[in-house]
């Protein structure tokens, strides 16, 4: 997370009313009440506390700040919901995302990066003239190479730049050189290049593509030098234009996949800004684990020709099984969006964009189109594979939609194509787990936690009053919240919910311990003797925990005097708690 100060951000919030803010999302009534929009709400069970500057939902438990809010609202992080409300009320703000680094790494990162500006170095120089020029001829401005941080490789020796300050073996290692130890040379020489960043911004790897005339005439030289694995650069892990276009996707709720990093870039440069590539066509476990974080639709945009259309298959059969509604954009004649966008320009692609289909639509059409519809036995291949396709729909009314389609077309009656048909009871146990979940039940030990913690968050001098009597508490994930409290208390001298929500906003599992307290449908009064009795439960769960193992340990052992000697530490444990 890029550092902000505390004091920065508490300026934010001041200039920011909480009311204002959230007014601006949902409407709420004039008690401040209105539909919760982190659930489906059929009751106002939404709150917003002016004095305090926070919100609360009695359903579903989500609690917060003015940030909180507008980051959850919008699925963006932390520091994104800062920016934004500094924007709002005219707060210049410079927020640079760190790069995330493990330490053994970084001195690769550090050279990648220190090679990376030596190759945008020589774009902008003098050496840069033919690649500026052939860049330029396929509209590829500056603004487009600041964006994607291209660079140009020339034929000066980097190696040996570059081994003046780093370790050969390290070079050899990520591949900026290739040879031996006692024999080097450069990886990339007379190429345009493009680095490979990932998500937190760092070079993993670069990519160069021959740009000069004559290379351009010798079809035995490659057409691009890629940078080949190594420590820090996996393909199976890596969504090109991922960093560039995180918050685009996050805005638009929707990610474009292409199959090369250039289908990216000239999409980027008719302003399509959602836009990521494979490295390939390989699509991995990796690959999909980024994408159902981002939770949003995805559009498919791979190569037109065969091989891209079986890995459009195959990348949208794994995204469906994962319940997430893909698109693919189909176009004729040209292999891929480069081509076609240079070719007929952007209002043709916004054409083919906006007429983009559904998934399945795409799978039966290509089904179709490998099977000849004149044979009976290809027809009635094609009707069983479009029927499995259709089984695999999460969507019951897509289901009966393409059903009655398929009935249509070749006469057949929907009562045989649905009896082939698994009837869809993922929405029932979805139902089955939400109830569950709603109707969990508390025992005394559980309400006890629970009340602590909530009167921690509401009052100052129970913060001090659990600390001194009781410092501990049974769960973990509870104790953990309970420290956390205490922590910043003892840091900052006073203890303000809505402060606290910023100091654990990155941490995911105590945001959910927070969430169930303020689920626990609580009541903010309370009595010295409600809160001692809370206590004295936890205090007495601990010692019959404490009784059970010394019970145990008396049963083990042989040692007459021994099972004495616990049976007397048994009795004056109960003694004590008679105290209380």
């Amino acid at each position: 997370m890029a550092f902000v100060s505390k004091e920065i951000i508490d300026e934010i919030k001041s200039q920011n009313d909480i009311v204002d803010v959230i007014r601006s999302y949902i409407d709420l009534d004039d008690k401040l009440k209105g539909k919760c929009p982190f659930h489906q709400d059929n009751h106002p069970s939404f709150s917003v506390h002016k004095e305090k500057q926070i919100y609360k939902c009695f359903s579903c438990g989500e609690s917060g700040n003015v940030i909180t809010f507008v980051q959850k609202k919008n699925e963006i992080s932390f520091m994104e919901a800062v920016k934004l409300l500094a924007d709002r009320v005219g707060i210049k703000l410079d927020i640079s995302t760190p790069k995330k680094v493990n330490s053994h790494l970084e001195k690769y990162y550090e050279i990648n990066d220190t090679v990376n500006k030596y190759f945008k170095n020589n774009l902008l120089s003098s050496k840069g003239k033919f690649a500026i020029k052939y860049l330029s001829d396929r509209s590829i401005d500056k603004d487009i190479i600041n964006e994607f941080s291209i660079g140009l490789a020339t034929n000066d020796n980097l190696t040996q730049i570059l081994e003046k300050k780093y370790n050969v073996k390290d070079l050899l290692d990520i591949d900026i050189s290739r040879g031996s130890d006692e024999k080097q040379f450069d990886t990339f020489q007379n190429r345009i290049i493009f680095p490979i960043i990932d998500e937190n911004n760092n070079v993993v790897a670069f990519s160069g593509r021959k740009y000069l005339s004559d290379d351009l005439k010798d079809n035995t030289i490659s057409k691009y030098t890629n940078s080949k694995e190594t420590i820090i650069f996996k393909k199976s892990n890596i969504l090109y234009n991922l960093n560039n276009s995180l918050s685009n996707i996050k805005k638009s709720k929707e990610i474009i996949i292409t199959e090369g990093f250039m289908d990216t870039i000239r999409m980027s440069t008719i302003g399509y800004k959602n836009v990521v590539a494979l490295m390939g066509t390989a699509f991995t476990k990796e690959h999909l684990d980024k994408i159902l974080k981002l939770k949003c639709r995805v559009v498919l945009n791979l190569d037109q020709d065969n091989p891209g259309k079986e890995a459009t298959i195959n990348i949208g059969n794994e995204l469906i099984k994962h319940n997430l509604e893909v698109d693919v954009i189909v176009f004729d004649d040209y292999k891929d969006s480069d081509e076609f966008i240079i070719a007929k320009g952007k209002d043709a692609f916004d054409i083919a964009y906006n007429n983009r289909i559904s998934f399945i639509d795409f799978k039966l059409n290509y089904l179709k189109s490998n099977k000849n519809m004149k044979d009976s036995n290809e027809i009635s291949k094609y009707i069983n594979e479009a029927i499995e396709s259709i089984n695999e729909l999460d969507d019951d009314i897509l289901k009966e939609l393409k059903t009655k389609e398929l009935s249509s077309e070749f006469g057949i009656d929907e009562s045989i194509i649905k009896s082939k048909l698994k009837s869809n009871s993922n929405s029932k146990n979805e139902v089955k787990e939400n109830k569950e979940i709603k109707n969990k039940r508390y025992n005394k030990y559980d309400i006890s936690e629970i009340r602590i913690l909530y009167l921690m968050l509401n009052y100052d001098d129970v913060i001090l009053y659990f600390e001194n009597t009781l410092g501990y508490l049974i769960h973990d994930n509870m104790s953990k919240l309970a420290y956390k409290i205490i922590e910043f208390r003892n840091d900052y001298g006073y203890f303000d919910y809505s402060d606290f929500i910023d100091y654990i906003s990155d941490n995911n599992s105590l945001n959910e311990t927070l969430k169930e307290i303020m689920k626990y449908p609580n009541n903010e009064k309370y009595s010295m003797n409600e809160l001692d009795e809370y206590i004295n439960t936890i205090k007495k769960y601990t010692v019959e925990k404490r009784i059970e193992s010394l019970k145990k340990e008396m049963k083990e052992t042989l040692d007459v005097n021994k099972q004495i000697e616990i049976a007397k530490k048994i009795e004056d444990i109960k003694k004590e708690v008679l105290k209380w």
